[in-house]
């Protein structure tokens, strides 16, 4: 096997419900209140300021982003309540290539004439895409794995988010690997997110077993993704249930200016059209809207693969990605370009969407109902 598991620490729990931990909805918002908005905007700046300046796979700042996930999650679990893992394999470019010629013949061969300007541009961008990919072959994929058993540990809830960047020219997607990509909302906000609630996490027991996992190579065939849900796969054929899967993403865009509704806090939250998954993602908002008003998740089931959850859809595992309002509110100047920096995002809204995510996961680990 190829697989390689660098264990930086392990510490167990004992598996069971502490009286210490919420058993409401207000002592939920109590606890997640313990990370404030400015904690959140630090982690953001201090992330893009450690990965400058690129954290695209290949790039020096790739290396210093994976340092200091490990550094900071090491001190958010002072007492070492869970276990940390940087699970490195080699990159399977061989499947990011194949990635991108199924998206090409499924969404354009046939689709559009091959005379058209936009056949042209896409059938480019695949190629390119596929000599990139056939350029790191051989290098390593790492994702950054924090994993609290619960009190009962056959059952697995999974946070997600993507801690690489990509930077794209606007009008052909070709990577512009010299330029610089701050990634402030392009994924800095999301692993922001993932950081607050492995904070609050470690604080207390669990009913059932969390996993917070930064993912590698998503800018390169979601590559990271591609690997974990296989995992996943390997862990469900052994008798664990995977509660689902919850993905953060892009967390920090909320204009009212470019919102063609002129709203803010309109955010989405994105799954298939399957009745069980559609279920399950409305009980996570559900408890999510208990603990915050300030934002709303949309719960829009369309499938949308522009995000990690298409991969775990792959190895039939519920997820549902928590992102901006892609449809009415998605600002292209920002999106993977060196524009995208801590100063132009939504802090309020950052903050506000770690509580509501944070109401739906710890909901769900402590089976709250009031």
């Amino acid at each position: 096997m190829f697989r390689k598991l660098t264990t930086l620490a392990i510490f167990s729990l004992s598996l069971c419900a502490g009286a210490g931990s919420p058993a409401t909805y207000t002592q939920v918002k109590s606890e997640l209140q313990k990370v404030s908005q400015k904690e959140l905007g630090d982690w953001v700046k201090d992330f893009v300021r450690a990965g400058a300046p690129s954290r695209m796979v290949g790039q020096p700042g790739h290396q210093s982003a994976i340092a200091f996930l490990t550094k900071t999650v090491e001190a958010l679990d002072r007492k070492k309540t869970g276990k940390l893992s940087v699970v490195s394999v080699p990159a399977d470019v061989a499947e990011a290539k194949n990635f991108y010629q199924r998206d090409f013949d499924l969404k354009v061969e046939g689709k559009i004439p091959k005379t058209h300007p936009d056949y042209r541009k896409w059938e480019n961008f695949t190629k390119y895409m596929q000599q990139v990919a056939q350029r790191y072959q051989g290098a390593e994929l790492s994702n950054i794995v924090w994993e609290k058993p619960g009190l009962n540990s056959d059952k697995i809830l999974v946070v997600t988010a993507h801690y690489d960047t990509i930077s794209q020219d606007p009008q052909t997607y070709l990577i512009k690997e010299k330029e610089p990509m701050p990634g402030a909302n392009y994924n800095a906000s999301g692993v922001a997110v993932a950081l607050g609630l492995l904070k609050t996490l470690s604080g207390f027991d669990l009913n059932y077993t969390v996993q917070v996992v930064f993912l590698d190579w998503q800018g390169i065939g979601y590559l990271g993704s591609h690997h974990y849900a296989r995992e996943l796969k390997a862990l469900k054929a052994k008798g664990k249930e995977i509660l689902g899967v919850v993905n953060l993403e892009m967390l920090g865009q909320d204009t009212s200016y470019f919102d063609r509704t002129k709203k803010l806090g309109n955010m989405s939250s994105y799954t298939r059209d399957l009745v069980e998954e559609r279920q399950w993602a409305q009980k996570l908002l559900d408890h999510g809207s208990k603990v915050s008003q300030k934002v709303t998740f949309e719960l829009k089931p369309q499938g949308f693969d522009r995000t990690d959850s298409f991969r775990f859809w792959e190895q039939d595992l519920r997820s549902v990605t928590f992102s901006q309002n892609w449809e009415d509110d998605f600002n292209q100047k920002f999106f993977q370009t060196p524009q995208d920096t801590p100063e132009t995002l939504n802090h309020e809204t950052l903050y506000h969407a770690y509580q509501y995510v944070g109401g739906a996961v710890l909901g769900t680990l402590l089976d709250i109902t009031k």
